[in-house]
């Protein structure tokens, strides 16, 4: 059984304005915008991929289906996308690359580190690769929650076990960070996700590739094939943007236009895209975490954030402290784990969980939130 690209387009805007199943009619969506969404998904880059251009033009085709709904029956009501319909989701995850590394290598690299870690360090009272702990302190006594995602066969799972299990029992998400190979190969990923369970004992739900490899050809079959809930990998790593154009969670289409499973949580950022790619100075890598999250939030979007667990302790990556007590401070819908996700989106107006949004004739018009 086949769909077609633009049932999969009436589909994919119900759900991401929060409409009722069956409630779009084909006619009324913009051709030019079906038609980009389509080809994005296809791997065509977005006209504009240095915003979330696309979610900016649904934006303004919610505000003509407003418009009209409130002209012809007076009314306008549609599920909002975030609880309480808040403004924006934000989901932190961290890369874990590497747990160690050998004195003859830290020692080249010593200037990244404070005087107090190196010392500590060289004593053996500190592995300045192995973080994960910190970080689930840190946010753990800032109320947050994150995703950890382990490569399968780049470092002894039996080192990571412990504190994996101990981070999953609190709350914290352990997931798989796919080896080579593993995004355009079911054999290779079956094998990944079997050495990860073995290895800490937790079959991983969600996944990001390794370096953001990702075949539009393939990868979303190979991950939905491995019974992954969501993938967090499509995104950029040597300029600061959007790929897809997009900020939502979707559920992304097969070869047939059916939309699969799994859910892609589209990349909004990755730390090394700061200061490895890009060159950044702190202040400056920090401005631009802001700015692009500012450009999520005004298309109530998921800001996915990608900040390896190695460098929290480096120059550069130790801006995520700052940004932890930033956000901590507002009131977002932190989602880390993907419980969050499972089921979005749905698209039955008024489905537990979610909040609606409601415009009557005598009202402002613009969304509540």
């Amino acid at each position: 059984m086949t769909s077609s690209p633009s049932d999969y387009v009436v589909g994919f805007l119900e759900g991401n304005l929060g409409l009722a199943s069956g409630s779009l009619r084909h006619e009324v969506i913009p051709r030019d915008l079906a038609d980009e969404l389509t080809s994005v998904l296809q791997g065509a880059p977005s006209r504009d991929p240095s915003s979330p251009s696309i979610e900016l033009r649904i934006k303004q085709f919610l505000a003509e289906l407003e418009i009209t709904a409130l002209e012809e029956a007076g009314f306008f009501v549609r599920k909002s996308r975030w609880p309480n319909a808040a403004q924006l989701g934000v989901c932190l995850t961290h890369d874990v690359d590497n747990i160690e590394r050998p004195m003859e290598h830290i020692l080249k690299v010593k200037d990244r580190f404070s005087k107090a870690d190196l010392a500590k360090a060289m004593k053996g009272e500190l592995s300045l690769y192995d973080n994960l702990e910190l970080i689930g302190k840190r946010e753990g006594a800032e109320g947050f929650r994150s995703s950890f995602y382990l490569l399968s066969s780049n470092y002894r799972l039996g080192k990571v076990r412990p504190a994996a299990r101990r981070l999953h029992s609190r709350g914290w998400e352990i997931g798989l960070h796919g080896d080579f190979g593993t995004h355009d190969s079911d054999m290779e990923m079956k094998k990944a996700v079997e050495r990860l369970t073995g290895g800490v004992g937790i079959r991983p739900r969600g996944l990001r590739e390794h370096y953001l490899r990702f075949d539009f050809r393939k990868s979303w079959s190979v991950m939905d094939g491995a019974g992954f809930d969501y993938d967090t990998t499509v995104g950029n790593n040597d300029k600061l943007g959007f790929k897809l154009g997009l900020a939502t969670p979707f559920h992304p289409p097969d070869a047939g236009w059916r939309p699969l499973n799994l859910l892609e949580l589209p990349l909004s950022l990755m730390d090394t895209t700061l200061w490895g790619y890009l060159k950044k100075g702190e202040e400056e890598g920090l401005a631009d975490v802001m700015r692009l999250m500012a450009m999520v939030e005004e298309v109530e979007g998921l800001f996915t954030l990608l900040w390896h667990q190695e460098a929290v302790r480096m120059k550069g990556g130790r801006v995520y402290w700052l940004e932890v007590g930033e956000w901590r401070q507002h009131d977002y819908p932190w989602r880390a784990r993907t419980e969050g996700f499972d089921a979005y989106p749905q698209n039955e107006a008024g489905d537990e969980g979610q909040g609606q949004v409601g415009v009557g004739q005598q009202e402002d018009r613009r969304r509540k939130s």
